[in-house]
């Protein structure tokens, strides 16, 4: 079920915009009950409610450093032939990302109302998705934040929270 977590957020994507393309009829991201149902997996639409609470995008309420990768080619929409949906795999068309999730996606951090840092690391050799986090930088990145917000909330006598 955690596959539901990678599709394109209402949030971010207008409703006129296409994701998947099928000869017979186009998907925006209000339509993923109805492509499931189409692709003969009715079983979807109650996964799909399910997520429907658990999926809040709102602000955390904490400080937030958002790290994230760019500049790398991820699956933005699907295209599927005539005759080959829901049977045979689509064609995909790349958008920006990490590889992984897509630019829209990770940019949600910016909505944050205590975002403190916004730090992105292009290229598939140090921003890929899992990658990232074998990057020097990012390490070096996070041992710095957490010691100055340690040493900071130590002096303030506030409670660290991650």
């Amino acid at each position: 079920q955690s596959i539901y977590w990678l599709l394109p957020r209402k949030e971010f994507w207008n409703d006129t915009e296409p994701i998947v393309f099928t000869p017979d009829k186009n998907y925006t991201v209000n339509d993923y009950a109805d492509l499931l149902e189409d692709a003969g997996f009715p079983d979807g639409r109650g996964i799909l409610k399910t997520l429907e609470g658990s999926t809040d995008v709102t602000d955390p309420g904490v400080d937030v450093y958002c790290i994230h990768g760019s500049e790398i080619p991820t699956a933005a929409q699907f295209r599927w032939r005539p005759k080959y949906f829901p049977d045979y795999q689509p064609d995909q068309i790349d958008g920006p990302g990490d590889g992984t999730v897509n630019q829209r996606s990770l940019e949600l951090c910016k909505k944050f109302k205590r975002l403190k840092d916004h730090k992105v690391y292009p290229g598939i050799k140090y921003g890929e998705h899992m990658q990232i986090l074998l990057n020097p930088a990012v390490i070096e990145y996070v041992k710095n934040v957490i010691l100055v917000t340690d040493i900071s909330d130590q002096k303030n006598n506030n409670e660290l929270v991650f």
